[in-house]
């Protein structure tokens, strides 16, 4: 593969830290409780001396600050997760000026169900894509392989992801760029990690589908590895060559790797469950369903008044039904009720009280 160069121009150009600007101020217009972010705003309105200072940073080094660090419960995973927050000034500009760049190179060598942190390759896509499988392939997806990396993003060092990027980019001056985003790590919470990640794994991706193990069909979610075919014994030798390769950059995969015939026990991924001509949430998630509308309707009857928030949070697990065989389950849950239009009034009637960022702009202007 030739190496991409001539990419630190790019990075410093006017139409890329535009697009870097525009994209952060657009996905941090708001704080919590929806507060206006005052830093976003400063952004916007001094926006030509903020590029210029934006290039001025990247030239004479741009230097990584220390990133604010929480602790967040996963409720999909049932466990906490350590996030990471880069300071939005400078750094996730920078982030963003450096990902645009790089992005096409990566995803030119990228896989086409590597789903995760691409844009248009969300849980629908895979989920589609394992259905279309099950239903016409039977004999491809005799088998299913599951694997899991042990804590990928607290495993994955600094040195695998410079190798990497060494072997596809050229330029000298955006790999240090690169470097110095990667001095606290690979973190869960950069907008960078994703994308270096996924760039870690493309060549144990390649190895997968060309490698000559028998696979039929074969999909990634980030560090979550989904593998159909015909036959169990190369399935097997698949997972130990993955651990082989894992290896070389320090990772490994986790102890509960399970290969299964697909039509004794369904698959399970993206958040559901695949059988061969339907398809159904999965358990953890259809049980978290159940407790919040049960508890929707008891702080209803207790005369308690919906927050938008929770309304938001309700409504995003009901979508989830739409793409599954639902009918059963909004007989049992909605019994009748017009849940998801009382919830969607409470989301507009708390929207209309907001104020929107142009108005913002312009009573902070004034």
């Amino acid at each position: 593969m030739k190496r991409a160069d001539g990419l630190f121009e790019k990075i410093i150009s006017d139409e890329n830290l535009d697009l870097a600007i525009k994209k952060v101020n657009a996905s941090h217009h708001w704080r919590p409780r929806h507060i206006p972010n005052k830093c976003t705003a400063w952004v916007e309105r001094t926006k030509d001396e903020r590029r210029e200072e934006l290039r001025q940073i990247i030239l004479n080094g741009f230097e990584q600050q220390k990133p604010k660090v929480k602790q967040r419960y996963d409720a999909s995973a049932r466990k906490w997760r350590t996030i990471s927050e880069p300071r939005l000034w400078p750094d996730q500009y920078v982030h963003h000026a450096l990902i645009q760049v790089i992005k096409p190179v990566i995803l030119k060598g990228m896989d086409q169900f590597c789903c995760g942190s691409v844009e248009g390759r969300g849980t629908h896509y895979g989920a589609k894509a394992i259905r279309k499988w099950m239903r016409g392939d039977r004999k491809g997806t005799k088998y299913c392989l599951a694997m899991d990396i042990r804590h990928f993003y607290d495993s994955l060092t600094k040195e695998a992801v410079m190798g990497r990027m060494r072997k596809i980019i050229k330029d000298g001056r955006t790999l240090d760029l690169i470097e110095q985003t990667l001095v606290f790590g690979v973190l869960i919470g950069a907008y960078t990690s994703q994308w270096y990640a996924n760039a870690v794994l493309q060549d144990i991706d390649h190895m997968i589908r060309e490698g000559g193990f028998g696979v039929a069909h074969y999909i990634r979610y980030i560090d979550n590895f989904t593998v159909f075919g015909p036959n169990k014994r190369k399935l097997r030798k698949l997972r130990v060559a993955v651990l082989n390769a894992l290896a070389g950059f320090g990772l490994t995969l986790k102890g509960d790797w399970q290969v299964f015939p697909s039509d004794k026990r369904l698959p399970n991924a993206l958040g559901y469950r695949y059988g061969r001509d339907y398809t159904l949430p999965r358990k953890n998630n259809l049980l978290r369903l159940k407790r919040k509308i049960a508890l929707w309707r008891k702080r209803t009857r207790r005369g308690v008044v919906t927050q938008a928030r929770d309304a938001v949070g309700l409504l995003s697990r009901l979508g989830q039904l739409r793409h599954c065989n639902n009918h059963r389950h909004y007989v049992r849950l909605f019994r009748g009720e017009k849940v998801m239009q009382i919830l969607k009034q409470t989301v507009r009637a708390a929207q209309a009280k907001r104020m929107t960022w142009p108005e913002y702009l312009l009573l902070h202007a004034a």
